[in-house]
């Protein structure tokens, strides 16, 4: 902060405890969350939202379970409105609206329902006429009531209505938990001040797949028991809460609220074998006091320890933890699948001199993964995981080993042994066809050859934009790169200078071309390995044309991820240049150019539309088919194109949400759930270019993704789905969220779904936001500020050189 132009620091108050000032303060027209931890973060989170100043008088008519009613004196705008009244609650980052059904009187609403808040301080608002009103409470009411989850007290501060809920809790005199056969566990509890004549079960909420389990609960001696088969419980290895479920005309879901030293007295550690494997079982006392279930696998421990001369030594243990399992190293062609094994145990050396990988290739390039797999005696794998090398040194344009070999038609298969970002052991392979002509002197380059391309299947990005722009508007013989087999390429296979990957032609051009530009590494645009000493790649001038905005995740563009580095970087704004590209990323000022991006030249919004588009990113922790079956990921959108409030506001709204997963995911998502809603259309992988999807929908959903940046330069809302946000930015976030994700944000499935049922009801309104900071340039000459850039690089490396 600063006080007369000088600046201070911010220090806590000798009173402050962590956790204060953790509600939200209405100023003017404006409902700013706040947020004290190691610094003050005061955001403007509800900025679509119209809030005004004046507030509404409210009474407490009565209350009874989950039932309030109120009397407003509600503004005319409301009287004359229909007899649906909405009730929005806030708290300091998230809120709920509430319908309420008006009686005769028009002044009298009645509200029910209320399993949609979650537990803290609501602050209410009516909706009236696209405003949010503040009430205030003329008289103060002490009588508390309660809902399923919760005990709601209505509280009025300085005459403002908030209303607390509470989550029900019991407190647990004794607790024992004992091993029975079969897998199974007797759970016995006794409830402090004893039973009441109620019928109780116990609940299991697997709060990151949505599994909920109840088990009835018996009386015994004073004490309730159900016995818990483990089986069911193991089909995920997510945490989970138990609760209890209190079923009387007033049905209630209760924490347990157990004493520190309450599970001193049974036994809460366990281990299982499951799926041929060890797990272990922990039951623990949670951070809220109620009782939770950790249950974790066998750790698989492996390594590579050596690269040399085209061999791997390493070590694999724990392998005592698989019940009479087999370990083998796993060398996988990453698109058919096809494989090789060889047997592994303690310490090991496999020569992948001896192995015939040219047999397992799918394509000329490809790329072949290692896994170490556990085999159980029946022969199935019951794990399959990436395996790391301990002296990583990752460069993207460099290799540990190396080989070539000839098959029988004399093709050359040139071999690389390689690692990923996350130091996983990879081997890289392309092929020269024995036709294919070498020139004499590969570092001879022309200046006036362009090879660009975005990923080896696709032409809906910046790669395909700025070659058709450099096809309509200059002299320069540019070429594009596609694979035959990608739908992309009937759309343009007409256009002259488009080159079949891996063709003659393709290897023709990119021994010539002086000009390389990628959407993505290189690696997508070369038939062969973008590194020194092969083909005269280091006499080539490279440019990253750039795939999307930066300034969230981090990503693997680094300058020291390369030996010889992008020689510019495209962006998309001062602020990204400097803070991400420069400061984070460690490119020079003159590497770096805030153009903005060849595609949004294309992007013009013609037609109102009206569906929504959900599209999703990856998660980079997902390696294998059970990993992407069990994950969170998955689930969080299997359940959200299921969800019941959902699927019926579309149907009210006549609205459709259209699917399109990652590349990557779309097989699982299409495989895996059946009988999609009516509402819920999957859209097939090229079967439409982003570019156009983001033009033909109204909303758009997504986690992460920087397609975002485009939807809201098109001025419509985007919500993000933020379930894991602190798992994907476990390796930091570039610049706050707050400055990046621009719109609606939801943590959870509910939340998200509000925010979706209010802009539906908005019209798909966008949110109003302030984006100068993320695009620089908001018009239609993107490319011609690249293409101008690109020949002032060239000039000045030919003045260099001279």
């Amino acid at each position: 902060m600063t006080i007369n132009n000088k600046k201070i620091w911010i220090t806590e108050h000798e009173l402050y405890k962590a956790g204060d000032f953790q509600e939200a303060i209405l100023i003017g027209n404006k409902f700013l969350s706040t947020k004290v931890k190691r610094n003050i973060i005061i955001n403007n989170r509800f900025a679509d939202f119209y809030f005004m100043e004046t507030p509404i008088e409210s009474r407490i008519q009565s209350v009874q379970y989950d039932v309030l009613t109120l009397s407003l004196s509600l503004p005319d705008a409301a009287e004359e409105a229909s007899a649906k009244i909405e009730l929005y609650a806030f708290n300091n980052f998230q809120f709920r609206i509430l319908t309420g059904t008006k009686d005769a009187e028009k002044n009298i609403i009645v509200f029910s329902d209320f399993s949609e808040m979650a537990a803290g301080l609501w602050r209410m608002f009516i909706h009236v006429d696209n405003k949010l009103y503040p009430l205030n409470l003329l008289e103060p009411f002490a009588e508390p009531f309660s809902s399923y989850h919760h005990q709601l007290r209505i509280l009025s501060r300085n005459s403002v209505f908030y209303l607390e809920l509470i989550p029900h809790s019991v407190k647990i005199d004794s607790l024992l938990i004992e091993e029975k056969q079969n897998y199974e566990y007797l759970v016995s509890l006794a409830l402090s001040g004893g039973n009441t004549g109620f019928e109780y079960s116990l609940l299991v909420d697997e709060p990151k797949s949505g599994m909920l389990k109840s088990y009835p609960l018996k009386r015994q001696n004073e004490r309730l028991q159900t016995r818990l088969p483990m089986k069911e419980l193991l089909e995920n290895l997510f945490v989970k809460r138990f609760f209890l479920v209190e079923h009387s005309e007033e049905p209630k879901v209760y924490r347990f609220s157990m004493d520190k030293q309450l599970l001193n007295d049974t036994t809460t550690h366990y281990k299982i074998i499951s799926n041929s494997q060890f797990v272990k079982l922990r039951f623990y006392r949670r951070k809220d006091l109620s009782l939770g279930l950790a249950m974790t696998q066998a750790k698989l421990k492996k390594a590579i320890r050596e690269v040399n001369d085209f061999q791997l030594k390493g070590v694999i243990g724990s392998i005592e933890e698989f019940i009479g399992s087999k370990a083998y190293l796993m060398i996988e062609d990453r698109l058919s699948q096809d494989s090789l094994q060889v047997p592994i145990t303690g310490e090991f050396t496999v020569d992948l001199n001896s192995l015939d990988l040219i047999g397992i290739k799918s394509k000329d390039k490809t790329v072949l993964d290692l896994f170490v797999v556990i085999e159980n005696v029946s022969g199935e794998i019951i794990r399959k995981e990436k395996i790391r090398y301990n002296k990583a040194r990752y460069k993207k344009d460099n290799y540990y080993s190396y080989k070539k070999q000839y098959d029988d038609q004399g093709n050359e298969h040139h071999f690389m042994i390689t690692t990923t970002p996350f130091n996983n052991v990879k081997v890289e392979s392309f092929t020269i066809r024995s036709h294919v002509k070498i020139p004499v002197d590969v570092e001879a380059k022309d200046e006036n050859i362009w090879l660009m391309g975005e990923r080896t299947n696709t032409a809906q990005d910046n790669g395909i934009v700025f070659f058709k722009w450099l096809q309509e508007n200059t002299s320069i013989e540019s070429y594009y790169v596609i694979e035959e087999d990608s739908s992309d390429y009937e759309h343009i296979k007409h256009i002259p200078n488009v080159l079949i990957f891996g063709s003659d032609k393709h290897f023709e051009i990119a021994f010539k071309a002086k000009v390389l530009l990628g959407t993505h590494d290189l690696e997508n645009i070369l038939p062969y390995k973008p590194a020194r000493g092969f083909f005269g790649y280091e006499e080539t001038v490279k440019i990253f044309l750039q795939h999307g905005v930066l300034g969230r995740k981090n990503v693997e563009y680094h300058k020291k991820n390369y030996d010889m580095p992008f020689d510019l970087f495209i962006v998309s704004s001062d602020p990204e240049k400097q803070v991400i590209v420069m400061d984070e990323m460690g490119y020079e000022d003159h590497e770096v150019a805030a153009t903005g991006l060849a595609r949004f030249d294309k992007l013009l919004q013609v037609n109102l539309p009206k569906d929504i588009l959900l599209m999703p990113t990856w998660r980079d922790w997902i390696n294998t088919d059970e990993q992407f079956l069990k994950s969170e990921y998955f689930l969080a959108y299997a359940n959200l194109i299921q969800n019941e409030k959902l699927l019926s506001l579309l149907e009210e709204y006549n609205v459709n949400i259209n699917f399109y997963p990652h590349y990557r995911a779309q097989d699982y998502f299409q495989s895996e759930i059946e009988n999609m809603h009516e509402r819920i259309k999957f859209i097939p992988l090229g079967s439409q270019t982003v570019q156009q999807l983001l033009i033909d929908h109204a909303l758009l959903i997504t986690d992460y993704s920087s397609v975002s940046f485009d939807f809201t330069l098109l001025n419509k809302p985007v919500v993000y789905y933020h379930f894991d946000v602190d798992r994907f930015f476990r390796k930091g976030i570039l610049r706050p969220i707050e400055e990046t994700f621009i719109g609606g944000i939801g943590t959870y499935e509910e939340e998200l779904v509000t925010i979706i049922e209010d802009r539906i009801k908005s019209n798909f309104a966008n949110f109003e936001y302030e984006i100068t900071g993320i695009i620089k340039h908001q018009d239609q000459q993107n490319s011609r500020r690249i293409y101008d850039e690109v020949q002032k690089l060239i000039e000045v490396k030919k003045a260099t050189k001279v």
